[in-house]
């Protein structure tokens, strides 16, 4: 009863720690360590060490964040693919020289060119602005007066606005 538990708990535990999104399982090296190789962030793959070491806890030898923005350059289109690589050994490994991060110059964008700003045009005094027109002049609609009263009202001569409701006598 026991054995048939332990395969079906390896076998969802190998399923389970395919690296995000569809990549490959674990694979054991002779040395004890493992190599993972995930579709999306470092972050997904130590997940995975995590849930491979349980409470073992792991060290990580070699691990590697891919970011490769794909598309054209106006942007619309572009899209950002990541993926992961990390090499680990679960438990308490042997110590090891720490880890030297550096950055690939060749890999990194171009520093930007520093911006001149372009000379201040000279400064001139807003043009006033003109009043929004509310109607055309001398157009008229019908409107309902003092009393509700049924007249028409005209547009003002400089189309700012309607003049009073005018019901006649």
């Amino acid at each position: 009863m026991t054995r048939p538990f332990w395969l079906l708990t390896f076998v969802l535990a190998t399923q389970t720690l395919a690296c995000s999104r569809g990549s490959g399982a674990p694979v054991r090296h002779a040395d004890g360590s493992y190599s993972l190789s995930c579709k999306g962030p470092l972050s997904d793959c130590l997940r995975h060490a995590e849930r491979l070491c349980r409470d073992e806890g792991y060290t990580v030898s070699e691990a590697r964040d891919i970011r490769d923005l794909v598309g054209h350059e106006s942007g619309q289109s572009r899209v950002l693919i990541q993926k992961s690589t990390a090499t680990i050994y679960c438990g308490d490994h042997a110590t090891r020289e720490p880890i030297a991060l550096k950055r690939d110059p060749a890999n990194e964008p171009a520093a930007p060119a520093p911006e001149v700003a372009p000379a201040p045009a000279p400064a001139l005094a807003p043009a006033p602005l003109a009043p929004t027109p509310a109607c055309v002049p001398g157009s008229s609609q019908a409107c309902i007066g003092p009393g509700g009263c049924s007249g028409g009202q005209a547009c003002a001569p400089d189309g700012t606005h309607f003049e009073p409701c005018n019901c006649g006598s």
